[in-house]
């Protein structure tokens, strides 16, 4: 069972003892005092002394974690540790919506959509991907996500018709996502280099140019997550590599994604590198193995 400690150290906190109390250095803003935080070692309620704020340990998390409502915290608290609190904090915490695998039954192995982009089938069937043929992700190209307990928890689709309002398509809370980490975990730790790609397609591109230590983030945002998987794996490199968009959407949310990420990671672990193209959909096999071999050098 993990404890209040145990949390505080996962998102960045080096803990000074003070008796009943822990003391630290905010991670939420600038300071450089550690002795400005004081954090109860039974409840983890705190109170910053400098700004006169105070709150629950759910509200610290997502405060430092930059998450977006408390409902966030609760659930990367519970999705990860589990922590039992006293009965005055206890409260139910949410966990991830689950989906019946037998959702997936409509989906068929037609690969003929991806590659055509130079994606292989070998690639696409470890994926347990395919078409849908009816239901919510009709007419769209899934790949269903699993959580750590192999449970169905989400589906991304990619439009393949050309039609649909949306090219991409979400089933499920996003924010508890770590795709494709039920398949390329082994890869993240080997290379202790990780980088961070908008969509699916942007990871398929880089997959089959042999550059399988990828997290997708389904947007431009990082969720918490995320946040907790590369401070389980604790990379040397984090690479942000959002589309290199004409209208700058991509650069801005990369710039937004480090200043966010330098909260828990030393800025030697953090880089912004964008693809030299638009995405790396629009890029081939050779170029993207040139434009890694530049990162390294």
């Amino acid at each position: 069972m993990h404890d209040v400690k145990d949390i505080l150290t996962n998102i960045g906190y080096t803990l000074f003892d003070s008796g009943r109390e822990y003391r630290t250095k905010p991670l939420y803003r600038e300071s450089s005092s550690n002795n400005v935080l004081s954090i109860k070692k039974d409840t983890g309620r705190w109170v910053d002394f400098k700004e006169n704020r105070y709150g629950n340990l759910e509200e610290l998390v997502k405060i430092t974690l930059t998450l977006k409502d408390l409902d966030e915290a609760k659930s990367y608290i519970s999705d990860n540790f589990q922590l039992r609190l006293p009965k005055a904090e206890k409260e139910k915490l949410k966990a991830p919506s689950t989906f019946k695998k037998k959702d997936l039954k409509y989906v068929v192995e037609d690969y003929s959509y991806w590659k055509n982009r130079n994606v292989s089938s070998q690639t696409l069937k470890l994926f347990e991907s395919g078409v849908m043929r009816d239901g919510k992700m009709k007419d769209r190209y899934v790949f269903p996500i699993f959580d750590k307990r192999n449970n169905f928890i989400g589906a991304a689709g990619r439009d393949i018709t050309g039609k649909q309002a949306l090219k991409w398509k979400l089933l499920g809370e996003k924010r508890f996502w770590a795709y494709p980490l039920k398949y390329n975990l082994k890869y993240l730790l080997a290379e202790k280099e990780v980088y961070l790609v908008e969509s699916i397609g942007d990871m398929l591109a880089l997959w089959e140019a042999g550059i399988k230590n990828c997290i997708v983030t389904f947007g431009l945002a990082i969720t918490s997550k995320t946040k907790q998987v590369l401070m389980v794996i604790d990379p040397k490199k984090i690479y942000i590599s959002f589309n290199n968009d004409e209208n700058q959407a991509g650069n801005t949310a990369a710039r937004k994604a480090y200043d966010n990420l330098r909260r828990q990671f030393d800025v030697s672990q953090l880089e912004i590198k964008l693809p030299s193209e638009n995405d790396f959909g629009c890029m081939s096999k050779g170029e993207i193995i040139k434009w890694q071999s530049q990162r390294k050098t």
